[in-house]
């Protein structure tokens, strides 16, 4: 795969995994409003790691690492609350490998000094 290709698959990847997990964020808060102690572990989990992969996705920083990092905690804490779905895991799980597998072709390439 290209790394055009790559980089536009994980960030199409990432907003659907970010987004789907605000969304589900969203929904267990409408859902649970009669039981707010489960919102302590439903909001912070599905809204935090949807905000942590959508950074980790669309924020490019100086160090390769971090959106790495981001994506891996982001997708750890949605998974934790979305497993009941099967198919969040899975694309938080896919969205994890292709954002390690840019990452290390970034790494690869060296930059352009002529620019």
């Amino acid at each position: 795969m290209r790394r055009d290709r790559l980089s536009r698959a994980t960030r199409a990847l990432g907003a659907a995994v970010g987004g789907g997990l605000l969304i589900l964020g969203v929904a267990e808060l409408i859902t649970h409003l009669d039981e707010p102690l489960s919102l302590f572990f439903w909001l912070p989990a599905l809204w935090g790691g949807g905000a942590l992969v959508l950074v980790g996705v669309f924020r490019a920083t100086a160090r390769a690492w971090l959106p790495v990092v981001l994506v891996i905690l982001g997708a750890f804490l949605g998974i934790l609350a979305s497993a009941w779905t099967v198919l969040m895991p899975v694309l938080a799980l896919t969205l994890v490998v292709l954002t390690i597998v840019r990452a290390s072709r970034q790494a690869l390439v060296p930059a352009d000094t002529n620019a």
